[in-house]
């Protein structure tokens, strides 16, 4: 992501929650990016496709197999799916759930399914995740955490 969670919080603190006051607006917007992205990731599928064909080819596997037909389209899609959170932004998750409530103890949230790639060696990991914060009159949707 490229915003942290903690300067979100900390801006929308100090604005009073002025950040995400109109919902409207701020659903266009988010709706526009959103098939923005959509749009650059069918538009790099194509090349992605052609990448995962000369990987399999290189690995010595016969492309036009049965079996490996939809292999390099699948791939693409795969690893656009498993990169899409280089692209996110806290505000694309968060989706203006973020709540005033008279809270202030600890919450958390644990056992949070998690998986990733190794951006050095590009295989999967996974685990579990905790989440712990101090809501200071604001709390964040418990779904948007687990994003």
């Amino acid at each position: 992501m490229s915003t942290k969670v903690g300067d979100i919080v900390e801006e929308f603190h100090s604005n009073n929650g002025d950040r995400i006051t109109d919902n409207k607006m701020s659903t266009v917007h988010r709706h526009h990016e959103t098939s923005r992205k959509e749009s650059e990731d069918e538009s790099r599928l194509p090349a992605l496709e052609a990448a995962y064909t000369d990987i399999l080819r290189h690995l010595g596997e016969d492309t036009d197999r049965e079996g490996l037909l939809r292999t390099p389209l699948r791939a693409a899609k795969a690893i656009q799916f498993l990169t899409k959170g280089y692209h996110e932004t806290i505000d694309d998750i968060l989706n203006n759930a973020i709540f005033d409530e008279d809270h202030d103890e600890m919450v958390i949230v644990k056992d949070i399914d998690m998986f990733s790639l190794c951006e050095h060696h590009m295989v999967p990991f996974f685990g579990k995740v905790h989440i712990g914060y101090i809501p200071n009159k604001k709390v964040v949707g418990l779904s948007k955490l687990a994003r």
